[in-house]
C-alpha cells in the first residue's frame, strides 16, 4: 500500500522535473495532489470500515463469553485452557521452524515434529470453534426464551452445554495422545 503511494509520488516528481513549461508543472502538481488525497482518503475510509466492523462484532462475543462464565464456569475455564494450548502450539511451531533454519540438515526430523504440532493446533482450533458454535446456540436459545418469557432454556441449554463438555473431553484425550507421540 505505502509502496504504491511512494511509486506514484516518484513518478509524479519525475514528470514534474521533466516538464518544460510552468503551466504543465502546476497542472501535474495539482493532479498529483488530488491523486494522493484520494489515495489517503481510501486508506483512511478502509481502516475506519474495518474498525467499525470489528467494533460491531465485539459486543456479541462479549455477551457469549459472559454467558458461558455465568452458566458454566468450568466450561469457560476449559475453553480458556484450549486457547492457551493453541497459543502454546503456535509458539512450539515457531520454535521448531527457527530450529529448522538453524539446522537445515536435520529438517526431516524437525518437519515431522512441526507436522504433529500443526495437527494438534488444528484439532484444538476446531474444538474451539465447535464449542463457540454450541455456546452461541445456547445463548441464542436463552435470549429467545427471555424475550418470549418461557423457561424452555434450562433443558436445552443443559443439553447443549453437555455436548460442549463432551467435545472438550474428546479434545483433551486427543491432545494427550498427540502430546504423548510428540515426546516419544
Amino acid at each position: 500500500m505505502w509502496i504504491r503511494l511512494g511509486f506514484i509520488i516518484l513518478i509524479i516528481i519525475i514528470i514534474v522535473l521533466l516538464a518544460r513549461s510552468n503551466k504543465i508543472k502546476s497542472a501535474i502538481t495539482v493532479i498529483a495532489g488530488v491523486i494522493i488525497a484520494i489515495y489517503i482518503a481510501l486508506i483512511v475510509s478502509g481502516g475506519l470500515h474495518q474498525w467499525h466492523k470489528e467494533k460491531q462484532q465485539t459486543p456479541s462475543q462479549h455477551s457469549v463469553t459472559s454467558f458461558i462464565q455465568e452458566i458454566n464456569p468450568e466450561l469457560h475455564h476449559k475453553f480458556e485452557k484450549i486457547q492457551t494450548e493453541i497459543k502454546r502450539a503456535n509458539t512450539k511451531i515457531q520454535q521448531l521452524h527457527d530450529l529448522k533454519q538453524a539446522f537445515p540438515n536435520q529438517s526431516q526430523m524437525i518437519e515431522q515434529k512441526i507436522y504433529q504440532w500443526i495437527i494438534l493446533r488444528e484439532q484444538l482450533i476446531q474444538v474451539s470453534k465447535d464449542i463457540v458454535q454450541r455456546v452461541e446456540k445456547a445463548y441464542v436459545v436463552y435470549k429467545i426464551d427471555e424475550i418470549q418469557g418461557k423457561n424452555k432454556f434450562s433443558i436445552l441449554s443443559k443439553d447443549l452445554l453437555k455436548e460442549a463438555n463432551a467435545v472438550l473431553t474428546n479434545a483433551e484425550l486427543t491432545k494427550t495422545t498427540i502430546e504423548a507421540q510428540l515426546y516419544e
